[in-house]
């Protein structure tokens, strides 16, 4: 879609248009005025690899490697927009297993858990030099492989969008939308990036320019961020025209920024660069800076750590994979009867199951409130159908129709009502006199249609499998029949010429065919011999391949023993190992598998090691003396000691009277008699 220069002119007027619904809620930003701070290495770092989008990518690293911060640790597939894993400071990779995961399911998933060893090494920075006259496919590579998501919340790949809206506009782009309205109550994150980095973002903004050369680039601002207007309005000035928009929740969702700012309402089944109009977030800006210019991947966030259970309020830059425990005992949590730790803001975010979770990218916020900061949930009651959600709702739906046909289980007409287009802004729960939990319910709809989309995907790919095997051995038979039919053919027109020949000539037929089927045989049995003398070099040579295998196995277990603790040394002293060299007549080798514990340390089923035993003693010139005796047989074997009653235990036992057990120990015994 190409915007027309009325409609340019017209944006670029600066007229602020106002979208659909929306509430005002208590602003509750505490933390406008503390200045980001550096958080300590925490004992542990969790690094989640598992995302929503297609498969995981190729571990880099194992178990006992080291590793530094920057590092690449997992590598995505050529096809896939999903970014790689950076670790986040230096340690030990302690262990790759499942591990909660942020989300209010509290399901699992796929981390790398990493060991600080308190250095904080890092690799070496790579940046771009002389960046301006680079062409954008090494911009956007970089991008993509330093790790650069989406850092509002969505965590949606930075490349994959900017490419996106390359391929949709190759010469330019309609407009470039900088984000940096943070409109939900209580984060300041963003708002003290932009008090504070405020250079940095405009050269994030220049490389985004150069990557889209867009007509027109804006940056847009809640009025309620006075010093953060005054710090862009300077870094700005001649890079992109600032807009002021009015407080209101939730101006800071994509489409409600564009319909804000441009006045062109984003159909839902549309995607914003179909339109020609890009829009990042100021963190997003601010890592594209780094990762371009300063050579660094996406190692850290800031995040608003507030709440009234805290003993102190903060802006903190934090290592990504550090557990929110961490992050709230360092500013003195004091937790209250059912105190609730929300991630994220107090209108889109969620009640954590547990605090054993680690920071991602997404987070921008951990809230810790009292029960009057932020009161319980009342118990709901019926709908009364007061209208109040739908008049709020900026995607322009009807929240009790979706939440009457989600609680019904209707998911088709849950569809048709509008849950995709459903942001999970929580402003119709804002609003609800009868204290329905519209959101959770709708978050919860949205991961049941997700689970019925995948069921369809497998069942569609099903489906297709079984009507390409159809159409195969259709296609096989047809051949089968095709390759009879000639054979017959063939042996009809064989008899046919045969019945014309005289006996002479059928002899000679006959003595030919038999020769050319000797000399076809023999072709046959030279190209048998041929591929199983290849074959048996082949299974030589990974024969050859597996014991080198087994061996490096062998190495890699015994050295994550030793790392673990598990093992001092190795398991069986080096003069136990049988070779060539050592091996003699009376030895006899016994081979003797490894524990299960072991086995699976190691990684194999066919582990063993071996055994060396002698058929008889092997001669020997010093025997042992028995010490203070004479060497007389007798005395070197002397007989065995008589047992003296008096040393028992139950010499003072009169074994004549009867003994009577207690009732206590009869209760506990199985006797029956006394």
């Amino acid at each position: 879609m190409i915007l027309s220069s009325k409609q340019l002119k017209k944006i670029a007027q600066e007229k602020i248009f106002r979208f659909f619904g929306g509430i005002k809620p208590k602003e509750m930003k505490d933390t406008t005025d503390s200045i980001i701070e550096e958080l300590k290495i925490p004992s542990l770092i969790c690094l989640p690899i598992e995302r929503h989008l297609g498969g995981d990518g190729e571990l880099l690293v194992n178990v006992g490697d080291h590793v530094k911060r920057g590092q690449k640790l997992t590598q995505p597939n050529e096809k896939s927009r999903l970014v790689p894993v950076h670790a986040s400071t230096s340690g030990t990779v302690s262990s790759i297993s499942k591990e909660i995961l942020p989300h209010p399911s509290g399901y699992t998933g796929l981390c790398i858990t990493i060991k600080p060893d308190g250095f904080d090494e890092a690799v070496d920075a790579s940046p771009i030099a002389d960046w301006e006259n680079q062409d954008r496919e090494l911009l956007l590579a970089r991008i993509k492989d330093f790790g650069v998501e989406g850092m509002g919340g969505a965590q949606f790949q930075t490349e994959a969008k900017l490419s996106s809206a390359v391929r949709a506009n190759p010469e330019s782009t309609n407009i470039l939308i900088i984000n940096g309205c943070e409109c939900e109550p209580a984060i300041t994150c963003d708002d003290r990036l932009m008090q504070e980095k405020a250079t940095d973002i405009a050269l994030g903004i220049k490389i985004l320019k150069k990557i889209l050369n867009p007509k027109i680039t804006i940056v847009a601002i809640e009025d309620n961020k006075k010093k953060a207007i005054a710090a862009m309005t300077q870094a700005l000035s001649d890079i992109a025209s600032i807009r002021i928009l009015p407080t209101k929740y939730p101006t800071g969702a994509a489409r409600n920024v564009i319909k804000a700012v441009t006045g062109i309402e984003i159909p839902y089944k549309a995607h914003t660069s179909e339109a020609g109009i890009v829009i990042n977030n100021v963190a997003t800006v601010l890592s594209i800076k780094e990762a371009i210019v300063d050579g660094i991947p996406v190692t850290s966030r800031v995040v608003t750590v507030t709440g009234d259970s805290l003993r102190r309020k903060a802006n903190i830059r934090v290592r990504l994979g550090t557990s929110v425990r961490f992050l709230l005992s360092n500013l003195g949590l004091n937790p209250e009867y059912h105190q609730r730790i929300i991630l994220g803001g107090p209108m889109m975010g969620f009640t954590l199951p547990t605090i054993d979770v680690p920071i991602t990218k997404s987070n921008s916020c951990v809230l810790a409130p009292t029960t009057e900061q932020i009161p319980r949930l009342k118990e709901s009651s019926n709908c009364i159908r007061c209208g109040r959600c739908a008049r709020v709702c900026p995607s322009r739906l009807v929240p009790y129709q979706m939440y009457s046909q989600s609680k019904a289980h209707n998911h088709a007409a849950c569809q048709k009502a509008g849950i995709f287009d459903c942001s999970l802004c929580g402003a119709c729960s804002y609003v609800c006199p009868s204290f329905i939990p519209l959101t959770a319910q709708f978050r919860y709809e949205k991961a049941v249609e997700k689970h019925i989309y995948d069921a369809e995907v497998r069942n569609a790919r099903a489906k297709q499998r079984m009507l390409d095997k159809e159409l195969r051995l259709k296609k096989e038979e047809e051949e089968r029949q095709l390759r009879k039919q000639k054979a017959l053919e063939k042996i009809k027109a064989q008899k046919e010429a045969e019945a014309k020949m005289t006996p002479e000539e059928l002899a000679k037929a006959k003595a030919k065919a038999l020769e050319e089927a000797k000399l076809l045989a023999k072709q046959r049995k030279e190209a048998m011999l041929a591929g199983k003398k290849t074959e048996e070099m082949s299974s030589n040579a990974s024969e050859k391949e597996r014991l080198e295998k087994l061996k490096l196995s062998k190495m890699r277990a015994k050295e994550i023993a030793m790392h673990q603790g598990h093992q001092e040394k190795s398991i069986l002293p080096e003069s136990n190992i049988i070779t060539e060299e050592t091996k003699t007549d009376n030895m006899e080798e016994k081979i003797v598998s490894l524990p299960d514990s072991l086995r699976k340390s190691a990684g194999r089923k066919d582990i063993g090691f071996v055994i060396k035993t002698y058929d008889e003693i092997p001669p020997s010139d010093n025997k042992p003396k028995l010490v203070g005796l004479e060497p007389d047989d007798s005395l070197q074997n002397p007989e065995p000691k008589k047992v003296i009653p008096q040393v028992l235990l139950s010499h003072n036992l009169n074994v004549e009277k009867e003994i009577v057990l207690p009732k206590a120990l009869k209760k506990k015994t199985i006797r029956t008699k006394k």
